[in-house]
């Protein structure tokens, strides 16, 4: 025998599933509810070598990103400075102190400009990078030789509650 059709009409509508998450069983919920929580895992580990290369290279990178913090910093005490009038004070200063008494003979010559001031800078910056980055390079082989004698540092790492 054939199933019916429906000529003409709307196949017979199948019921909807309601919107959103599906229901939970009543065990589900009562486990999701009544669950006991543990305390966090705690680790415990030893730190007992630092790379000294992997040191050079991060300590080299901080010590440029720094050698670029340093020089605008220096940049906007400047400017300030300058703003102020603080350099002009001091040049003319500089100048009424070195100047021969003949007026003419004087020449302007300024203690601070602003070649003056990024020069030394930069200077004392790149010494900075170097005695930086050799320091950590040093601190990481003196906490090796440490370590091997001592067993290392040891942490305790936990999980967040």
């Amino acid at each position: 025998m054939a199933s019916p059709q429906h000529v003409g009409s709307q196949p017979p509508a199948r019921p909807v599933p309601p919107a959103g998450p599906p229901p939970r069983a009543a065990a589900d919920n009562a486990r999701l509810t009544k669950a006991p929580r543990r305390p966090p895992r705690l680790a415990s580990l030893q730190l007992k070598r630092v790379d000294p290369w992997t040191v050079l290279k991060i300590s080299l990178i901080v010590s440029i990103v720094m050698f670029f913090v340093w020089m605008i910093a220096i940049g906007i005490l400047y400017y300030t400075l300058g703003a102020m009038d603080v350099w002009g004070k001091i040049n003319d200063t500089f100048s009424t102190l070195t100047s021969a008494p003949d007026a003419a003979a004087a020449g302007q010559t300024d203690l601070i400009t602003p070649i003056r001031v990024f020069v030394v800078t930069a200077i004392v910056g790149a010494i900075n990078i170097v005695l930086f980055t050799a320091l950590a390079t040093v601190a990481a082989f003196i906490y090796n030789a440490a370590a091997a004698m001592s067993g290392g540092v040891e942490w305790t790492l936990g999980e967040r509650d």
